[in-house]
């Protein structure tokens, strides 16, 4: 994990780990030896690289992995982004990890800007906004006829059969992307989360996501 901001350049497509010794049998079936693998050596695919952008995360949790939906929110219809698979370890490295991403932001640009809210829609000036002495008082329970009307339920919380069944996912992202690091590099607007895949014979890039800054709060929180 890392909670630094690191230059992507760091990436080594040509440094390859190094086996330190190997014994075979008399029969050359069986080896063994001994590597050193080296984390901090990522190889970036080409189809990897550009990255997806993402303004949403749905976390799913299972009894041996944490699963991050990240999801593109624009107009109606949501869009899964990328689905990566992180082991539970992993994923509350991740969370300090990010965490020290932000104070580290923050000790630079200042406060995380928050997302922006819509602004009220203004009253017309014609509507009074306080009742007049002439119009009668009605009891919040009674309607336009005096009746007395049903109260008003809040709306339940969506089911997330629901909202899966909204979100566009192609079968290809459904089995996710694996990974056992993550390497956390910032910007002034965005965060961009390299999600790594540990594994002989080197580390691969298995996904790569950016995120708006006043999104990665949120983000954080739901970790």
């Amino acid at each position: 994990m890392a909670d630094e901001p690191v230059d992507p350049s760091s990436y080594d497509d040509d440094d390859q780990p190094h086996e330190e010794s190997q014994d075979s049998s008399d029969d050359g079936q069986t080896y063994h030896g001994q590597i050193q693998h080296h984390q901090l050596s990522a190889r970036l695919p080409e189809a990897v690289a550009p990255g997806v952008l993402s303004n949403g995360v749905m976390i799913l949790t299972g009894a041996f992995e944490v699963i991050l939906d990240f999801v593109m929110r624009l107009g109606e219809q949501q869009r899964a982004a990328a689905r990566v698979i992180l082991p539970h370890v992993v994923a509350r490295q991740f969370a300090a990890a990010l965490q020290d991403n932000i104070v580290s932001y923050e000790d630079f640009y200042g406060p995380l800007p928050k997302i922006p809210q819509p602004r009220p829609a203004p009253m017309p000036e014609d509507i009074p906004t306080e009742p007049t002495i002439q119009q009668q008082q009605k009891s919040p329970s009674e309607d336009e006829s005096g009746q007395e009307r049903a109260p008003i339920q809040e709306s339940a919380e969506p089911h997330i059969d629901d909202i899966y069944k909204e979100l566009k996912m192609s079968e290809a992202m459904m089995g996710g992307r694996y990974a056992n690091a993550v390497l956390i590099r910032h910007s002034a607007t965005e965060f961009c989360f390299d999600f790594i895949t540990n594994a002989y014979p080197r580390s691969i890039v298995s996904a790569r996501v950016f995120m708006s800054a006043p999104h990665v709060a949120p983000f954080l929180k739901s970790l």
